[in-house]
């Protein structure tokens, strides 16, 4: 679980700093959903599906750290949730393809396969679906610069700030692709502006 390649190391401290802003907030609807979603895991604690189920929640709701948590309970309750947990989204997916929110736990049980493509693919589902949903935007940049192509990392970060330029975590995303391609000074810039819309409470 923790060997990630160093770009999702960096990009899930990225992804901690940010808070909602313009293009996406924290609803009820997504509130009733962390709290029901919790409800269960209390209720029934040595269910790894549902340990998985609150941390997807959790990667599109801004608690991303409680949502790598929850992930690594997952795996420690059941070794074999990776495999069984894939097979059960596909299910889920085929049955409901217009539901985004499935397609977002098929992406990530896709990534914790191995299969990045796959991964990829279900992201951009995510937002043909769903299409100011920066956190899709985000963990396809995550995704796309573990896959080392810091261009189409850099692009999927732009793309997010245009539906919201005061998420914090998609400017350190930025900021991170012009590091990697050794442009200093605006990868300095970036990182600038991140911290400055965190400092404001973004």
């Amino acid at each position: 679980m923790r060997n990630h390649a160093v770009w999702w190391s960096c990009g899930l401290v990225v992804l901690c700093l940010s808070l909602p802003a313009l293009g996406w907030r924290i609803n009820e609807e997504l509130k009733e959903e962390i709290a029901a979603k919790k409800a269960f895991v209390a209720a029934h604690p040595n269910d790894a599906h549902a340990h998985f189920d609150l941390a997807i929640t959790y990667a599109y709701t801004n608690h991303i750290q409680e949502g790598w948590d929850e992930l690594g309970k997952a795996i420690k309750i059941d070794p074999d949730f990776k495999p069984k947990g894939l097979d059960m989204y596909i299910r889920k997916v085929t049955a409901s393809p217009a539901d985004w929110k499935l397609r977002f736990r098929l992406a990530f049980a896709y990534y914790f396969n191995s299969n990045k493509d796959d991964a990829i693919r279900e992201l951009e589902n995510v937002l043909k679906i769903d299409p100011d949903n920066v956190w899709a935007y985000g963990y396809l940049a995550l995704i796309h610069g573990e896959k080392g192509d810091y261009d189409a990392a850099m692009a999927k970060a732009r793309a997010g700030l245009k539906i919201d330029s005061q998420v914090a975590a998609l400017h350190l995303l930025l900021s991170e692709g012009y590091y990697k391609k050794g442009d200093a000074w605006r990868g300095f810039l970036e990182r600038w502006e991140a911290l400055r819309l965190k400092a404001l409470g973004f």
